[in-house]
């Protein structure tokens, strides 16, 4: 948790209660929410280097720029100076400070039928597109304030894979594969790059989506493959007999969705099992220590050295040449 006297000075730069303040969570960033007017923020601090600021700097930009052409996203909230973000130092620390209105709704819930359908799943892709759709217009206010291209190891820590050579050998051959699509602006542009069920509230019909953190310049299919990995990954029923049911209900219930808000070419749907693999080698950096392989690693390698994604499902990928 960040100091009294980091706590004092947001306080002060947003005007609101320190005695309103709750600890969320503390992972890449530190996330607390106040209160101010009755109303829900979200209070964030980037401990990050000072050349960091332009980046968030681009993202609350871009997630100002969505919420205002009305797509469903937490709206930044501007501190008392009018500004997106604030910094502050103490000796050696450098924080980064962003706040966001909360969003409203319910997480997701597997075994809740109200919160994990077709209509959530549709929906979910709808606000995707919207959000591809949309940014094909968005203008970076200047090229030092813009989001970084994917370049492959953003969250792939490839560094993890130096004892495991075949793994390293698919990652750079995944890679190497992505680096060579075409960009162009049908493509090609600002994603999320981490939609997943635990990144959006549902508020009845809608879609609030928040943590742009992640976001960067990647392929529109790449965000579409995340969503889904982890919708296959985390949202199957426990018994294997319903598995592929479901699977087929999220894949065309999302992609329907998404299509309905932006249009993709179909080269580009039947690359998305591509992209889940690399989304499958980043999940498995982020669990690998580097010397310890328990049941799960051992099952997640054996998977990826034989191209399935998952344990107790095998995706289909001519389901994807059905779009």
């Amino acid at each position: 948790m960040v100091s009294n006297k980091l706590l004092d000075f947001a306080s002060e730069c947003y005007e609101f209660d320190k005695n309103t303040l709750h600890f969320i969570s503390d992972s890449t960033n530190q996330i607390y929410f106040f209160t101010k007017d009755n109303k829900s923020y979200i209070l964030r601090f980037s401990n990050r280097p000072k050349e960091y600021m332009h980046q968030i700097q681009a993202e609350m930009d871009w997630l100002f720029y969505l919420a205002n052409v009305e797509v469903n996203v937490s709206l930044p909230y501007r501190n008392k100076s009018g500004k997106l973000l604030d910094t502050y130092q103490a000796d050696d620390e450098f924080y980064i400070i962003s706040a966001f209105e909360m969003a409203k709704g319910l997480f997701w819930d597997k075994n809740d039928e109200k919160r994990w359908n077709e209509t959530v799943f549709y929906n979910w892709g709808k606000v995707m597109g919207d959000i591809h759709n949309k940014s094909k217009k968005y203008i970076p206010i200047n090229d030092v304030d813009k989001r970084k291209d994917w370049n492959g190891y953003e969250c792939l820590m490839i560094d993890k894979l130096r004892d495991l050579p075949t793994l390293k050998q698919i990652s750079h051959s995944i890679i190497k594969e992505i680096l060579n699509f075409s960009k162009d602006k049908d493509s090609y542009g600002l994603i999320h790059y981490d939609l997943h069920p635990w990144n959006f509230l549902i508020d009845n019909d809608q879609i609030r989506v928040f943590d742009f953190d992640d976001s960067l310049y990647g392929w529109f299919a790449m965000d579409i493959a995340i969503a889904l990995y982890h919708a296959l990954w985390w949202g199957l029923p426990d018994k294997n007999n319903q598995k592929n049911e479901m699977a087929l209900k999220i894949i065309k219930s999302f992609l329907k969705g998404y299509s309905s808000a932006n249009s993709l070419d179909s080269y580009w749907i039947r690359k998305i099992p591509l992209f889940m693999k690399y989304r499958q080698l980043c999940a498995f950096t982020w669990f690998y220590n580097g010397n310890i392989i328990d049941n799960t690693l051992q099952q997640m390698t054996y998977n990826i050295e034989n191209g399935f994604l998952f344990t107790d499902y095998t995706l289909d990928i001519r389901l994807f040449d059905l779009f």
